[in-house]
């Protein structure tokens, strides 16, 4: 009497089966990991640059209220005296906006939460960024006002650049998530248009 063997898989297929699946299944996976990482570095890279965006608005608004009020246009922005060009806003969102300029490190000016939803340097519940806004004086030679510096301190002064026209305003933002740090840099000049 023969026997017949039922047909059926190997040992051997089923492996070669299996491990092409999770190959499939770990290339979905990583996928869907990584896509998961980049949407929380997307969040907070805009969450930054709208940060270091109001403080250059802030910075802007001044300058202008300055103009409405008669004052220097550099009034309040740190390179009106030369001391200290280095600020975070202090601003609730309500009234004219200033600079705290006792903040002289990024990691000294936290951004916290209020519970208005605004985010502000001032009380309210810690977030995992700080910022740091620098002014430094835009400087011209008086004989010839296109030719321009800004100098690495908070006045002008140096060699023929002796007349300051303007602002650089240089918003720093940092922060970390999952032990990576991150930073921002973004510049805005502003000039006396008066």
């Amino acid at each position: 009497m023969k026997m017949h063997l039922a047909p059926g898989q190997t040992i051997m297929e089923m492996l070669v089966v299996f491990f092409i699946i999770s190959v499939g299944l770990y290339g979905a996976v990583t996928l869907i990991f990584s896509n998961v990482q980049l949407q929380e570095q997307d969040y907070d890279h805009i969450i930054a640059m709208n940060l270091a965006r109001e403080m250059l608005e802030l910075t802007q608004n001044v300058r202008d209220s300055n103009y409405l009020a008669n004052f220097a246009f550099d009034d309040g922005l740190g390179t009106d005296t030369g001391a200290d060009c280095t600020a975070v806003p202090d601003w609730d969102g309500t009234g004219v906006p200033a600079f705290d300029f006792t903040v002289d490190d990024i990691a000294n000016g936290a951004v916290n939460r209020q519970a208005n939803g605004m985010f502000t340097n001032q009380s309210g519940s810690s977030t995992r960024f700080s910022r740091l806004i620098t002014f430094s004086p835009i400087c011209a030679d008086p004989a010839d006002r296109s030719d321009t510096q800004v100098p690495a301190g908070c006045a002008c002064g140096g060699g023929a650049y002796t007349e300051q026209i303007g602002v650089r305003a240089k918003a720093d933002v940092a922060w970390t998530r999952k032990g990576r740090s991150d930073s921002l840099t973004i510049y805005t000049d502003l000039y006396d248009w008066r």
